[in-house]
């Protein structure tokens, strides 16, 4: 399914605007302190445009623009035009940059990550956390999403092909996946164990039989 992410209350964009003088540009546009546009994320995140409860960002000059349900391109397309009316030659780059998700439990690298790009599916999360390991139940894998009503906890099985077709298979932003261990690990562990000792007593029977034989 094509996906277009839509923005939300509370999610953070970077509208840079190019082509203006120097004290409009410093209104808009965040500068380090060397002179260059500061392009790090916490710099980003922190003097960002905020998405307000009732769907609007609070531009310089421009105001207030209803940005709520619109997609990354027509929320560029929106502030565009409004800053056309004030400005002449100014060109909008507008950026979402609130967009992170977290993957928990049996992964190679668990931990939050920030991501680059409108969409991100189920599998491209897990694969930037290493993957599942050895240990992983791919069929019991929990996706903790925030909704109006709560958070939500969703299952997802890898080990059908419907999870491709899933309401769910893409993410957004701040969303956490938990992948669980197998309910069989104390019993594989305890194999394990087994057939270590089994291997320890069958290197101990072979050297007493080599020094019996020696005598």
């Amino acid at each position: 399914k094509k996906f277009d992410y839509r923005i939300q209350v509370n999610d953070v964009l970077s509208i840079r605007v190019l082509g203006l003088d120097d004290a409009n540009s410093k209104l808009f546009n965040v500068e380090s302190t060397n002179g260059g546009i500061a392009m790090n994320d916490a710099s980003l995140y922190v003097n960002g445009f905020s998405v307000d409860k009732v769907g609007n960002v609070q531009l310089p000059t421009i105001g207030k623009v209803k940005v709520l349900g619109l997609t990354v391109d027509e929320a560029q397309d929106l502030v565009q035009g409004k800053i056309n009316e004030y400005f002449a030659n100014a060109t909008i780059i507008l950026k979402l940059v609130s967009f992170r998700v977290s993957v928990l439990g049996e992964v190679q690298r668990p931990g939050s990550y920030i991501i680059y790009n409108n969409q991100l599916t189920l599998l491209e999360a897990l694969a930037l956390a290493g993957g599942p390991n050895e240990l992983a139940d791919k069929r019991h894998i929990t996706l903790m999403r925030q909704s109006e009503q709560g958070t939500q906890a969703l299952y997802m099985d890898l080990g059908t092909s419907e999870v491709l077709s899933s309401d769910y298979y893409y993410m957004l932003p701040n969303d956490v996946i938990y992948v669980p261990a197998l309910r069989v690990q104390p019993s594989r562990l305890n194999l394990d164990l087994v057939t270590v000792l089994l291997a320890a007593i069958s290197a101990a029977a072979v050297v007493i039989t080599v020094v019996q034989n020696s005598k």
